[in-house]
């Protein structure tokens, strides 16, 4: 088994606002992140809430909808990978578009690579500008 001091842990969340159906977002961000297909969930990870799941080079992708009859103004996307390669080597191993936002970071207070902020920028760029990090 890997020692788990060795490894980095990448991570990001950001929001949109709900101005589209989850499943359309989904199929938008496809065509933004490069190399993804979002999958339904449908086992019940997430219990009540609707969620879609993509997977590329050790990162997982969760687009979180809103519970059945719950309110809300936003959906909720979280990138999350760990990793013992070198950010500079990981970065060689997934889609330009995620690619270009890891950069040499320090570690958060939580003990990971917080990418909120940088997925969040390079959403808006491309168009999806209700885009905002969550911290």
């Amino acid at each position: 088994m890997m020692d788990a001091t060795l490894m980095n842990n990448i991570h990001a969340a950001v929001e949109f606002p709900i101005d589209i159906p989850l499943e359309d977002l989904a199929i938008q961000l496809e065509g933004v992140l490069g190399g993804l297909s979002f999958e339904r969930e449908e086992t019940g990870r997430f219990e009540e809430v609707p969620a879609f799941v993509a997977q590329q080079s050790g990162m997982t992708f969760i687009l979180f909808g809103l519970p059945a009859n719950e309110l809300g103004d936003a959906f909720v996307l979280e990138l999350s990978a760990e990793t013992p390669l070198a950010l500079q080597e990981f970065q060689k191993t997934v889609s330009e578009f995620v690619g270009g936002i890891l950069s040499d970071k320090e570690i958060n207070s939580r003990g990971y690579f917080d990418y909120s902020d940088e997925l969040a920028n390079a959403l808006r760029s491309v168009g999806m500008e209700g885009c905002k990090a969550i911290s």
